[in-house]
């Protein structure tokens, strides 16, 4: 009877691992795409405002002590794709620059890729309000960016940028445009600087907007710690220093910002300090000399203000005062409609009520936030059931496997232990990698890279089960080998070792799906457990294959262990 309740074991805990790794792979695939696909609540993808003739909110009406009013001022906005926040320091332009106005330091919401960056500073919308989650977005953005209200305001717009601009953000509908293709090994910002001087010669815009992309490439080729990254850097200083020394004048201002940075080895998306905190320098007219910390999304209010055009309807950022020659009280009163009409809006959509009193961006943020905090605190409470169910059916296996054989749960356990320090050692120490989007260099390399995740928790797995089968026949005082009739143990432990590593993988994922769930309808979760979360479901996938020779590999070890083989002597 013992005997068959060992094959039974090694049957069933092979029909469940082989279906948890089939589950995990489609939940794997459906969670990705959730993210990629992500249509944000917040967004209008019917763009009503193109065809608007004027701005939905006003910014506002204050009264500035200013030498150039900002109906007269221009702004040129500058986006250096790519630079970190050490290789800014370097550009003798932006030292220049940082000496007469106000040297800010960024921070760029989640995932830090280039098109929802891009969309950040141009519109004040972190991802989960734009819409724009990934670089594969390829359709006009749903949000209204700069360019809209700018249009919308009567002014004047210039752009120079990759094609992509024109894709994204309709910016061939500006009064004058260069766009070109993106193009390897090829230096570009000079061309970008030359169009947009003479663009601005040709129209007189009041709006400038500039993307310069070579850092960008060099470090996705070479690394941000590369001969050939400081070296494009210096040649966009250059490029830089002659679009300033051009246009430069008493109604200019400059906005000089990255939309990301790059880790050492090259790539972002995640949340690296590298990678995330970036240059964001304002000088020029209406812009005191001031220093500090702001987040990307208060770029285009700010813009806006300088400007005296409507507040894209759909940022969440603040008009920075600090940055503002006209200083904290105008920024206030300049946003103070938009700043309400947004948390009202914010909250109605995730079912809250409206109609409460917002008379600050500081009233707006606590709306934003206890609103936030009530919808997560809802959706948990929906989740907690799926999460615990979860729970209870790994915890369940490991119980079975326990009364089956205590034995073998002890040497199973031994086996993930050394799972996990082959897995994790190969994943953080060997490839030096994080749970971060910024492990890999670009996005034509995420297949491959959860390619090689799997493979290598099948390696692991392997690795791991020859452990669990060297220690098992140290928990018996008189041990028996698979051909001295424990045949169906000796099978059963390879299974059930696996099994154990699905059980401690499955836990885990049952954290993030009640945290954050699998359907996302109202906002990203954190990426960074959100990667972690797709690598533990890689890897059960992973663990489908290692169970199909884990009965092998733990015979082959009972065959031939040496403890065995005294004992049977």
């Amino acid at each position: 009877m013992r005997r068959f309740g060992t094959w039974l074991l090694f049957i069933v805990a092979m029909i469940v691992t082989l279906g948890s790794a089939y589950g995990a792979y489609t939940l794997a695939g459906y969670s990705w795409s959730q993210v990629v696909d992500y249509r944000s609540p917040f967004a209008d993808y019917d763009r009503p405002w193109i065809n608007e003739s004027g701005p939905a909110i006003r910014g506002g009406s204050a009264s500035a002590e200013d030498t150039v009013t900002p109906e007269s001022r221009r702004v040129v906005l500058v986006i250096i794709d790519g630079l970190r926040m050490d290789a800014s320091t370097t550009m003798t332009s932006l030292d220049i620059l940082r000496g007469y106005g106000a040297d800010m330091a960024a921070t760029t919401p989640q995932p830090s890729l280039s098109f929802p960056t891009w969309t950040t500073i141009l519109s004040g919308a972190p991802p989960q309000i734009s819409g724009v989650p990934t670089n594969w977005f390829e359709n006009p953005v749903p949000v209204e960016t700069l360019f809209d209200t700018s249009l919308a305001a009567g002014k004047t717009v210039v752009v120079s940028a990759p094609d992509d601009f024109s894709m994204l953000y309709e910016a061939e509908r500006a009064d004058g445009s260069y766009f070109e293709s993106w193009k390897e090994d090829e230096y570009m910002s000079t061309r970008m600087v030359d169009n947009a001087i003479s663009l601005v010669a040709e129209h007189d815009p009041e709006l400038l907007v500039v993307h310069l992309p070579d850092a960008d490439e060099a470090g996705h080729q070479y690394g941000s710690d590369s001969d050939e990254y400081r070296s494009t850097v210096g040649q966009i200083d250059a490029d830089l220093s002659r679009l300033v020394q051009a246009l430069q004048d008493d109604r200019t201002a400059f906005v000089i910002c990255a939309d990301h940075g790059h880790i050492p080895t090259g790539g972002h998306g995640g949340w690296e300090r590298d990678v995330t905190v970036v240059p964001a320098i304002f000088t020029g007219a209406g812009v005191r000399l001031n220093s500090g910390s702001i987040d990307q999304i208060d770029i285009a209010p700010t813009v806006a203000a300088l400007l005296d055009i409507d507040i894209p309807r759909n940022a969440m950022g603040r008009v920075r005062g600090e940055v503002l020659l006209a200083g904290e009280e105008y920024a206030e009163e300049f946003g103070s409609a938009h700043y309400s009409a947004f948390a009202e809006e914010y909250v109605a959509t995730l079912g809250g009520t409206t109609g409460f009193s917002i008379k600050s961006s500081t009233d707006a943020r606590a709306a934003i936030d206890a609103m936030t905090q009530e919808r997560e605190d809802s959706d948990r409470n929906d989740r907690l059931a799926m999460a615990l169910a979860l729970v209870g059916a790994a915890l369940g296996a490991l119980v079975v496997l326990g009364l089956g054989s205590w034995r073998a749960l002890v040497a199973a356990s031994a086996g993930t232990a050394a799972y996990y320090a082959i897995y994790n050692g190969l994943y953080f120490v060997f490839h030096g990698h994080q749970w971060s989007l910024s492990a890999f260099n670009s996005e034509d390399l995420v297949e491959a890279f959860f390619n090689l995740r799997m493979i290598e928790a099948t390696v692991a797995a392997v690795l791991g089960v020859i452990v669990a089968g060297v220690v098992y026949p140290y928990l018996r005082r008189h041990p028996q080998g698979p051909r001295q009739g424990f045949l169906g143990g000796w099978l059963a432990l390879g299974t059930a070792t696996v099994l154990t590593m699905q059980a401690t993988l499955a836990f885990q994922v049952a954290w993030f799906l009640w945290r954050y769930g699998a359907e996302i309808s109202w906002r990203l979760p954190n990426l960074k457990w959100g990667f972690k979360y797709d690598l533990d479901l890689i890897q059960m996938t992973g663990l489908g294959a290692a169970v199909l020779v884990a009965p092998l590999v733990t015979y082959l070890v009972g065959r031939y262990h040496p403890r065995v083989r005294r004992a049977t002597e």
